[in-house]
């Protein structure tokens, strides 16, 4: 199924598809559920669904939609639209990493911790998305593309422990 989605995913990036239509799309769909089941009922008649898509959707997305309900994967759309977000990232060179972190970071802090993602990954671009974690005693933890950068007190106190009970 991730192939799939992956696939639809590249289509639509290629298809020129401005990200604010997705953006739009995706938010409409996730704020009405019943909107995805009627669109992937069989019961209701394909024309019926184009219609519903021509109302609802913006022009860029329209035949996108159209073509996604017709081939029965309308219920992978979210996934479909995480896809996209991944694909066009990794074609702009552009990094989400998540930050968590005790004492929430110094605009130079982040500029700083950026700086070291993008080095460590040979990105263009990275963008933080910073969750509090008290649990870390101090310090930081990075998590960005299956890598992760544990800078945080906690971890250092169980190599120090690993050490001493090695004696």
């Amino acid at each position: 199924m991730k192939n799939t989605s992956s696939n639809y995913a590249k289509v639509l990036y290629q298809l020129s598809v401005s990200n604010e239509s997705v953006i739009e799309a995706e938010e409409v769909l996730r704020e009405n559920p019943h909107l995805v089941k009627a669109l992937a009922s069989p019961v209701v008649p394909v024309e019926k669904k184009y219609n519903i898509v021509d109302k609802i959707f913006p022009g860029d997305i329209k035949n996108f939609i159209k073509v996604v309900c017709k081939n029965g994967r309308i219920t992978e759309i979210f996934d479909i639209f995480l896809e996209y977000k991944n694909y066009s990232n990794e074609v702009k060179g552009i990094v989400e990493a998540n930050l968590y972190y005790v004492e929430k970071p110094t605009e130079e802090q982040q500029e700083r911790l950026k700086k070291f993602v993008k080095k460590r990954l040979n990105a263009k671009e990275v963008v933080l998305c910073m969750t509090e974690s008290p649990d870390l005693l101090g310090g930081f933890v990075i998590e960005a593309k299956g890598h992760r950068f544990d800078r945080s007190y906690k971890n250092r106190l169980k190599a120090l422990n690993r050490k001493l009970v090695r004696r």
